[in-house]
């Protein structure tokens, strides 16, 4: 798939790539399109520099103010500790989360809201349900069902954290994916 992203976006994003073998790349997680930090706007999060990589392919109008929108992938198993210290690093940026549209993705928005406000739940699926304690409250919600919206209103938390999903797709990849065959 990378042969296929559009080579400005490749270019913007060089620094999180390591040619292993003339066929072969390793991408890296971090953060792209830092200036200055106190510039940024918007802070565009992602599980993986594959998954910023679609997305910037599909948006590339967010590339072209650099500093302005930062990007940055978080790794697999993303942690509170991380969260706060991009805030620090961030504090103008509107945080916004693009995980895929999944149970994982969805818990996930569900815990940088959290982490945001220095707060956190544990969240697990019994018997088809999301349940998770806040708190001293145990909430259970119908994993179709289950999505930052819901988990905000039963709580009653509100927050700046926004997110992106993409339309009729589980992720921003399989969206690219599919936008290239019909090419």
């Amino acid at each position: 798939m990378l042969k296929q992203i559009c080579p400005d976006v490749m270019d913007y994003f060089r620094p999180w790539f390591v040619t292993l073998t003339p066929d072969s790349v390793a991408c890296f997680s971090g953060t792209a399109g830092v200036a200055e930090p106190h510039m940024a706007r918007q802070h565009f999060m992602f599980h993986s520099a594959i998954d910023t990589l679609c997305f910037c392919h599909l948006y590339p109008h967010l590339l072209q103010k650099p500093g302005s929108n930062v990007f940055t992938a978080l790794g697999s198993i993303p942690t509170a500790g991380q969260l706060q210290e991009l805030k620090r690093l961030f504090p103008n940026a509107r945080t916004v989360g693009v995980f895929d549209d999944d149970l994982c993705g969805k818990v996930l928005d569900c815990k940088v809201s959290l982490w945001q406000m220095n707060r956190d739940a544990l969240f697990t699926l019994i018997d088809g349900k999301v349940s998770f304690n806040y708190k001293g409250n145990t909430f259970e919600i119908p994993k179709e069902k289950f999505s930052l919206h819901r988990f905000r209103t039963i709580t009653g938390i509100r927050s700046s954290y926004r997110t992106l999903k993409p339309k009729g797709f589980v992720s921003f990849a399989s969206m690219l994916a599919c936008s290239l065959n019909n090419q």
